[in-house]
């Protein structure tokens, strides 16, 4: 009998600091929602990346020419593309995209095929149409560029401008290539 007893009370407290501890998470993370996000947290754009006026953070890679590209190899004016080889709007809209880049220089443009194996036919697609047009970058779904945009959603694109060392969304969306916006009806 004693040794339920001790069972019982040994059981008791276990359970009362565990409800100790679950109330004090508890206020920690209220007081944590109540300060907000934390400053370097970027918010993500109804688009599927960064807001206009929000800064893009640091990146390098390499086009798949071979030449370097970080955050201040893109000038004012850039437009950036976000495209994934298993994204069907991806490919409904490559033809467009592709065509509206023609019109600016290829140095204004970047691309950027996040996702696919290089030897994936869908992927091979995008680039031979893009490449032409724009320098292109192929990542990784988490790559270096597609983190610093926050891009979660394909087709994505935005305009950049520089502002002394940083760079800032500018616009986001299809807006950003005037031969994508459908016409008046």
């Amino acid at each position: 009998m004693p040794y339920l007893i001790a069972a019982v009370v040994l059981v008791g407290a276990l359970c009362l600091l565990d409800l100790l501890l679950t109330v004090g998470l508890v206020r920690r993370l209220r007081a944590e929602q109540a300060r907000g996000p934390h400053p370097s947290a970027q918010p993500i754009d109804d688009d599927g990346m960064l807001p206009p006026g929000a800064l893009v953070g640091a990146f390098e890679t390499r086009t798949l020419d071979g030449r370097p590209l970080g955050r201040r190899d893109l000038d004012t004016g850039t437009v950036v593309v976000f495209m994934s080889p298993g994204c069907p709007p991806c490919h409904e809209k490559l033809p467009r995209v592709a065509a509206a880049l023609r019109a600016t220089r290829a140095d204004a443009a970047l691309v950027v095929i996040a996702g696919g194996p290089a030897d994936d036919p869908d992927t091979r697609g995008m680039i031979e149409e893009l490449a032409p047009v724009a320098r292109v970058v192929h990542e990784s779904i988490d790559g270096p560029v597609t983190e610093a945009f926050a891009a979660r959603a394909f087709p994505v694109m935005c305009r950049v401008r520089a502002v002394g060392d940083e760079l800032v969304v500018e616009a986001v969306g299809d807006r950003v290539l005037p031969a994508l916006v459908p016409a008046a009806s």
